[in-house]
């Protein structure tokens, strides 16, 4: 039966979406590392992200902790409690001042305590000044720092690790000065506050309000709107012995305008005489990936803030609350409405076909059947549903990115998914039906189908519902982008209240059958035309599989998908074969080789090439791309063109911000689409040696990079990580000299 098909690939789909994975290309670089120093706790090791020095007066080095689950250790400004790693350079050679770079920590909560710090796996980024670069560096580091889960421990780790003056390079030698461990340390550098001038999202105002018993500190930050992102946390350091509570958002009548929000933070450890007022605070913004560090003084208002709020707090918290209570009430009904749109859209045609072909089975069924099978479909909806939102929290809480249809991401998925769908479609077209081993037992069979009859068996209604959710995933639909944004973005609570809702959303047709099943008893009765329908329907899902294999050929290449679909051509041809015959022995072996296609579709994706990233995304965006080939910088400049050159990477979110914010707008992107500039992108997602030796050429070891060249700068003119529109301009005018600089003076 068709139920023990979905019951065996139901538990396969189930290990498949828990299965994340990838492979990691070989680089030809160095290790630069000294020893892991191991506790039952943590191991700690000291990193470099240079093989050698090359001249450089800079050494970024990386302390690398892997944590045991539920142990932490501390940032900067620990909280309430706690101590953050002490770093001791006594007895190192040609070493200067060294700066810890502080990727943006998470908040603890626990018996009232905040604290503030990093769990799993982290690396500190460290910037070291090189007194003389002509000599080797000798590193001797001694590290005290706290580890904590249930009980807090003190250790201690010490390290050795030496750096060359000077290391051969070039494609003669196979070194390189970048070592191994730099990809990994600048990711967590992509991690670290953004600072200085010009910031995507920046705090405008900071206030202090003492009229009522609590007094809370009020900040208007600008410019979330246009970042396309939202306030996770607010974190508030001072030399004070005061301490800050969580932010919550207050409404402020024409602050979306400006693109100016508020947020009220609670103060406490105030003595009765002592005043916030005038004193200096650092703030820290983070807004999902993107996180912003500024040093201002209470009292400021930015003159361009004239929203800011005048209205006390005890009229500001009532306001808070009624628009968090009707925000809420807004986003369940955007919720239901985006499950029930969900049914029309085309992604859900796979859906359909179950859904026209369970109603038709139940056509003769009497109204309890009718209403208990429908139930158990709605219950297979939201509990898909439940699954999903639990799987989205874990990955959430394990600090992974998130996101509506995250396993249509995974090959492994996606190729399981395209074989059920391919089975299902022989199946709708009568090829073939699955019934339980005989040697399994032929009384069990029996009573499960006896059951069935009865209408007491629904895990096959059940069991439908929940595919029929999973395959419904990759779609989106009006109202379901504004309700999965506010649960991803919220806490455990909003992403499980919204994804039952949307669940409820999509089941609303299964609950209206069930409410009133003689709706069920107006198609027409079985006949002929079924089989015409089921060829419909399984035509549907043919098509629906080869959509899915477009997008596995993004995943693993054109050849990896093609071989997919080869290998369930092959199972489908013989699959027919098998029932074209009634001799035993054809039969067994046609089965034997169906299978035998079906495990090379499985098994194909493992052995594919992987496209490469480096020209995957060329054209995404509104500009077009040109594949990195900095070979050929020289001769285009020689011809008279200018180049700009952009290293990116997805984990990067300045370079997200750089591309939003400046690259694409209106006026930098009709300059850059003139004939006469050629734009070069070198996506650094994955770990590539040649991009990473291009970087250190530039004595850069991190993204963003942004360089012009062009006849008026035939070396390059390097550009701020953060780019501002100007700079750009300017860059693009004095890199192109006569060339270029009409066609940037017309787009200002």
């Amino acid at each position: 039966m068709l139920r023990h098909l979905i019951i065996r690939l139901s538990l396969l789909l189930a290990v498949t979406i828990l299965s994340f994975g990838g492979v990691r290309p070989a680089i030809a670089a160095q290790d630069m590392t000294s020893g892991w120093t191991d506790e039952d706790f943590a191991s700690v090791r000291l990193i470099s992200a240079q093989t050698g020095l090359n001249g450089s007066d800079m050494l970024r080095l990386g302390l690398e902790f892997e944590l045991q689950p539920d142990w932490k250790i501390y940032w900067r400004s620990a909280g309430d409690a706690g101590f953050p790693p002490q770093l001791d350079w006594t007895g190192s050679e040609n070493l200067g001042d060294a700066q810890i770079l502080w990727p943006a920590p998470h908040r603890f909560s626990i018996f009232g305590l905040e604290t503030f710090g990093y769990k799993n796996h982290i690396i500190l980024p460290i910037d070291v000044v090189i007194p003389d670069p002509r000599k080797d560096v000798s590193i001797s580091l001694d590290v005290d720092y706290l580890v904590c889960s249930d009980i807090c421990i003190p250790a201690n780790a010490n390290f050795k690790l030496d750096v060359p003056a000077s290391v051969a390079t070039g494609p003669d030698t196979g070194a390189s000065t970048a070592s191994n461990q730099a990809h990994q340390i600048e990711k967590f550098v992509s991690r670290v506050p953004l600072r200085g001038d010009d910031l995507p999202v920046s705090v405008t105002s900071i206030t202090v309000d003492k009229a009522s018993d609590q007094p809370v500190l009020r900040l208007g930050i600008k410019g979330l709107d246009k970042a396309g992102v939202s306030v996770d946390d607010i974190l508030i350091e001072s030399d004070g012995r005061a301490g800050f509570g969580t932010p919550s958002p207050v409404k402020s009548g024409s602050a979306s305008a400006n693109d100016i929000r508020y947020f009220d933070l609670a103060v406490f450890g105030l003595n009765d005489d002592q005043s916030l007022d005038s004193t200096d605070l650092t703030v820290t913004v983070i807004a999902g990936p993107l996180s912003v560090e500024q040093s201002v003084t209470v009292g400021t208002v930015n003159t361009t803030d004239s929203t800011s709020p005048t209205a006390t707090v005890a009229v500001a918290v009532a306001v808070a609350v009624a628009t968090t209570s009707t925000s809420i009430w807004l986003i369940a009904v955007f919720a239901l409405l985006g499950g029930l749109i969900l049914n029309v859209m085309p992604c859900v045609l796979p859906v359909l076909s179950i859904k026209v072909m369970s109603v038709i089975n139940v056509r003769e069924q009497d109204i309890k059947q009718v209403r208990y099978g429908f139930l158990a479909s709605a219950a297979g909806i939201v509990t898909s549903f439940w699954l999903i939102a639990a799987i989205l929290v874990g990955i959430k809480l394990a600090g992974g990115s998130i996101g509506w249809g995250i396993q249509f991401q995974q090959p492994l998925f996606l190729t399981v998914m395209t074989i059920i769908l391919a089975l299902f479609a022989l199946n709708m077209w009568g090829l073939f039906e699955i019934n339980g081993p005989s040697e399994l037992g032929n009384v069990a069979n029996d009573a499960i189908s006896n059951q069935e009859n009865r209408g007491r068996h629904l895990s096959g209604h059940f069991l439908t519902g929940m595919f029929a959710t999973l395959l419904a995933t990759p779609c989106s639909a009006p109202f379901l982008g504004t309700a999965i944004g506010f649960a991803l973005a919220g806490s455990i609570v909003d992403i499980f209240l919204i994804f039952t809702l949307l669940g409820i959303g999509l089941a609303l047709p299964y609950l209206a059958i069930a409410i009133q099943p003689r709706v069920a008893h107006l198609l027409p009765k079985p006949g002929r035309w079924m089989n015409v329908v089921k060829g419909v329907l399984g035509l549907a899902l043919v098509g629906t599989a080869v959509w899915l294999l477009g997008i596995l050929s993004v995943q693993v290449g054109l050849g990896g998908a093609i071989a997919v679909g080869l290998g369930l051509v092959i199972g489908g041809l013989f699959v027919w074969a098998r029932s074209r015959t009634q001799n035993l022995r054809p039969r067994f072996a046609f089965t034997g080789l169906a299978l035998a296609g079906f495990l090379i579709a499985l098994f194909a994706p493992g052995f594919a090439k992987p496209p490469s990233q480096t020209t995957s995304n060329q054209n995404a965006g509104i500009l077009e791309w040109q594949a990195f080939a900095p070979e050929t910088i020289g001769t285009l400049v020689a011809e008279g063109k200018t180049v700009l050159v952009d290293v990116t990477a997805e984990w990067c979110v300045t370079c997200q911000v750089n591309k939003k914010l400046v690259l694409e707008t209106t006026e930098v992107a009709n300059a850059l689409r003139n004939d006469n500039i050629v734009l070069m992108q070198a996506d650094w997602t994955r770990p590539d040696q040649k991009i990473a030796d291009y970087l250190a050429s530039y004595g850069r070891f991190g993204i963003p990079f942004n360089a012009v060249f062009g006849p008026g700068a035939p070396d390059g003119i390097l550009l701020s990580e953060l780019l501002r529109v100007d700079a750009v301009l300017g860059a693009l005018q004095t890199a192109g000299g006569n060339t270029t600089s009409d066609i940037v003076r017309n787009t200002q």
